[in-house]
């Protein structure tokens, strides 16, 4: 028994030890979202393995070629044609290939850059992934937060469902209004069932995002609120973009690689030196030695065409740049008109229409009991007063969404790739 009782007595402290660390992980800000996802998310992870595959190309891009251990006989007779005295020969042969100069020093530069390249490909996946995670979160803080208000709605509807029903068996409402009154409340169940509904489905897609299980549970701690925007004009966000934006690191690494290519692809018809020490297999006291060239002017096509694809595709590389930069400015315009305009909806209702109508519905609940309006006009305002809170809770997310959008806007513009 005293076994027993110890057992249970640990089992319940190690359910107790463990019970913060859940709701430790389940309680989440926004910062410490955006943290999970650039730390677990797939995508973030392959590209850490791009990275590490591009490391290793620009190793064996800077690498010597391997020297050729050979095996050669000489002194073979023609058929037909052996002589007395014909001797063949082994020899055991050595040789290297010494590449013309500047060869294998701008192959390692496009190995340099590839790799400087996908490290800037990662820069830009996190920016665009944080931006990402920030959507994902306020879309499940909207779920969360509309859910909750059309359930404190509902608590009124209950109350108006009462009052129209009493005052119906005293004889001083219509059967009519008890309806309306129903049918209100049956309403307003449908779109909390919606809500709960649009607020498990937030749940799932931030956890994916987050790269957690689908069911995990999520407490959500940054409120949605309205904060000021950054006070940047649009030459001011462009202009710090072409400084700190991993894309314009992007396009600038990818112009590079291409005139590195173009003049390794101009060193292409220049011989390289072929170098070789010999140990004949019968004279033992003695060596011998080879040298030797290539002739790529021989293979005019191929040297003509590795040039030809390495300026195409240099010309390219610059096109995409300015390209981007243009399309850039045009998203930042359009994020920040978009800000703009998602800020100006939330004064709308937080500067007076919330207060008002808040105000109008206490003091018109109050009027309908002493029978001053009917219960379709305190309905018709009840109705406002719901959907009023629900556009304002609307009207925050598409502000914060934006506001998520404007940091990394332009970053996935779809702008063609060089190889």
């Amino acid at each position: 028994m005293r076994r027993l009782r110890r057992s249970s007595l640990l089992g319940f402290v190690l359910i107790m030890w463990t019970l913060p660390a859940v709701a430790r992980e389940s309680a989440l800000t926004l910062e410490k979202a955006v943290e999970i996802a650039l730390a677990r998310h797939p995508d973030v992870l392959a590209a850490r393995e791009a990275i590490a595959a591009a490391r290793g190309r620009r190793l064996q891009l800077a690498a010597r070629p391997e020297p050729v251990l050979a095996l050669s006989a000489g002194g073979l007779p023609l058929p037909g044609l052996r002589k007395e005295g014909d001797e063949s020969e082994l020899d055991l042969g050595l040789g290297q290939v010494f590449e013309y100069p500047g060869k294998r020093a701008l192959r390692a530069e496009i190995g340099r850059v590839g790799e400087d390249l996908a490290e800037a490909e990662l820069a830009s996946l996190r920016l665009r992934l944080a931006a990402d995670a920030k959507k994902s979160y306020w879309r499940a803080a909207l779920a969360r937060r509309t859910a909750a208000a059309l359930e404190k709605s509902s608590e009124i509807a209950e109350a108006l469902l009462a009052n129209i029903q009493a005052k119906y068996q005293a004889g001083a409402a219509a059967y009519a209004d008890v309806l309306r009154a129903r049918a209100e409340k049956a309403r307003l169940r449908n779109e909390i069932h919606e809500a709960v509904k649009e607020r498990e489905t937030a749940r799932m897609d931030l956890n994916f995002v987050l790269g957690r299980p689908a069911d995990e549970p999520l407490d959500l701690l940054t409120e949605m609120a309205y904060a000021p925007p950054p006070s940047k004009t649009l030459a001011e966000w462009t202009a710090e973009a072409r400084t700190s934006r991993p894309s314009f690191k992007i396009a600038a690494l990818r112009k590079e690689r291409a005139a590195a290519s173009v003049r390794l692809a101009g060193l292409a018809g220049r011989p390289d030196f072929i170098a070789g020490l010999s140990y004949p297999g019968k004279r033992f006291n003695a060596w011998g030695v080879s040298f030797g060239l290539t002739l790529p002017f021989l293979r005019t096509d191929r040297v003509k065409g590795e040039l030809l694809e390495a300026e195409a595709e240099a010309s390219l590389a610059r096109l995409a740049a300015e390209a981007m930069e243009r399309r850039l400015e045009t998203a930042l315009a359009a994020a920040l008109a978009e800000v703009k305009a998602a800020e100006e909806q939330i004064f709308v209702f937080e500067r007076s229409l919330l207060v008002d109508i808040e105000d109008e519905l206490k003091i018109s609940l109050d009027y309908f009991a002493i029978g001053k309006i009917d219960f379709t006009a305190l309905l018709d305002l009840y109705r406002a007063h719901v959907l009023t809170g629900v556009e304002h809770l609307r009207a925050l997310y598409f502000y914060l969404i934006s506001l998520a959008g404007l940091e990394a806007a332009g970053e996935d513009l779809d702008v063609w790739r060089t190889p």
